[in-house]
């Protein structure tokens, strides 16, 4: 009866309607598509009143599960986070799954709707709440409530990740606040949540991240830096994690005088904005290079055409190869562009073809090989191809023959984590550290350096990185190459 009771006074206060007013049949069906009704004309005063009544009237849970996730839509239409993360909590305690929702809006409610909202969240997500919440009273330097909440994960989710991450952050304290943009919803929330876990592993005892979900949107990203700068008053920024939304959000940050890492950002213009940010993700450049240095230096290679996509991805590997080359006593002879995920490469085969050049080199991404591949071979393609860590996927060899890419050499992506950090990754997470977990964790370390050393520009020598670079040039030898031969990836060194 007490789950029942509060849940309705709860949501019949936050919403400030008054369900005794309105005026409807008692036909449950025919209210709630009233409610519908008013819902698709966005009429959402009424439509809530009339969620709220259906909800309080009805006996079937279908019925009452759907007006409470439509009452969550309509909270979190209008920012009202914690009523919306309650509303979700309870359509599923109801029955519908509405375990996604409950994931999204978790980050952005406030701590008692977070602990209220355990009550009726699904069991795997209860310690997650749990979790979100300890954090929040860490940002606020209540260290007593964090810590009850940490001990309550421990006891009573202990085979949970979250146990694990209470056990490892438990009295953790951090000196500074800083703003993470991260995508932690939508195409890039694999990334985001990666290079999460890497901040949470190397901000302990060094400052307290406060997460906000960037959707992977520049706009989302300017408008969250520009909330956590001045509601907050956090002391520095990580992410974003795209080289678009960096540049808008380091303008901002620049013109502050807030520090900026950005951990994946590729485009060098960005910490050219100012003194105080730093993007470390140098990949892009230094596959470039070691594939620039191993193609002329180790395999005697001479002329070079590339064949590259017209993306970020693709236009930095071509004109980082294309420099390196060059570098190197090498000769472009050819470079031709194609359009991500065109099929057909008749036109620009045949451009290279004419090139006669020693070897080809194909940044593309993953999608792309499987099309690519057997046409090099129908055109009749005899320059060594040459590819980037796009190349490097098992995928590609479920979609087309191994002996299209046999032969084939390519780039990996550079990183290096320390055993320290890899034994305390593993005790939380059960796994190794990606790439993304590490440039997540130098991403960290960097801030840390750079808070405590206010007027300094930190250089290379300052901090020991697992994965990124603060230069790039000097470090391309610690990239991996392959060999591609019946279906795997045989180091080359």
């Amino acid at each position: 009866m007490k789950k029942t009771l509060f849940p309705i006074l709860f949501l019949i206060i936050l919403s400030c309607v008054r369900v005794e007013a309105v005026k409807v049949t008692e036909d449950i069906n025919v209210a709630y598509n009233m409610a519908m009704e008013a819902y698709t004309r966005q009429e959402y005063k009424e439509a809530s009143d009339l969620f709220i009544y259906v909800f309080k009237n009805t006996e079937d849970n279908s019925i009452k599960s759907r007006s409470l996730f439509y009452l969550g839509e309509i909270y979190r239409t209008f920012g009202k986070y914690g009523s919306s993360l309650l509303s979700y909590s309870m359509a599923d305690f109801y029955g519908l799954d509405c375990s996604e929702n409950i994931k999204e809006i978790a980050p952005n409610a406030d701590i008692k709707s977070l602990e209220k909202s355990v009550e009726y969240a699904p069991i795997d997500l209860k310690p997650y709440l749990l979790y979100i919440a300890a954090r929040k009273y860490q940002k606020e330097g209540n260290e007593r409530k964090s810590n009850e909440l940490f001990a309550k994960i421990i006891a009573e989710y202990p085979n949970t990740v979250y146990a694990r991450q209470a056990q490892y952050l438990e009295k953790a304290k951090g000196e500074y606040r800083v703003g993470v943009l991260l995508p932690l919803t939508g195409s890039y929330s694999d990334i985001g949540e990666s290079v999460k876990r890497g901040i949470e592993i190397g901000s302990k005892d060094k400052f307290i991240p406060i997460y906000t979900d960037t959707k992977g949107s520049p706009l989302v990203s300017y408008k969250e830096a520009s909330r956590l700068i001045k509601n907050e008053k956090v002391n520095g920024i990580i992410g974003p994690l795209l080289s678009l939304n960096s540049f808008a959000v380091a303008c901002l940050t620049d013109y502050l005088g807030i520090p900026l890492v950005s951990p994946t950002a590729t485009q060098e213009l960005i910490d050219s904005i100012g003194d105080r940010t730093y993007i470390i993700n140098r990949s892009l450049y230094m596959q470039a290079n070691a594939m620039a240095y191993y193609a002329t230096n180790e395999l005697g290679l001479e002329s070079f055409s590339i064949l590259y996509p017209l993306t970020e991805y693709g236009e930095t590997l071509q004109k980082n190869f294309r420099d390196a080359v060059s570098k190197f006593g090498g000769q472009i002879v050819s470079q031709v562009a194609y359009k991500e995920g065109d099929p057909d490469f008749k036109d620009e085969l045949t451009l290279i073809n004419e090139s006669s050049s020693d070897a080809l080199y194909i940044p593309a991404l993953t999608p792309d090989i499987p099309l690519i591949a057997p046409q090099l071979k129908y055109f009749k393609i005899k320059s060594q191809i040459l590819g980037a860590n796009g190349w490097e996927s098992d995928e590609i060899f479920h979609q087309i023959e191994e002996s299209y890419l046999n032969g084939v050499v390519i780039t990996g992506q550079p990183h290096n984590p320390t055993e320290d950090f890899k034994e305390r990754f593993k005790f939380v997470y059960r796994s190794d550290p990606d790439r993304y977990a590490c440039l997540g964790y130098d991403a960290a370390n960097l801030l840390d350096i750079i808070l405590q050393n206010p007027n300094k520009r930190i250089s290379r020598s300052d901090i020991n990185f697992s994965a990124g670079s603060l230069e790039g040039e000097e470090f391309y030898d610690s990239v991996p190459l392959y060999i591609i031969n019946n279906g795997e990836f045989r180091s080359i060194k």
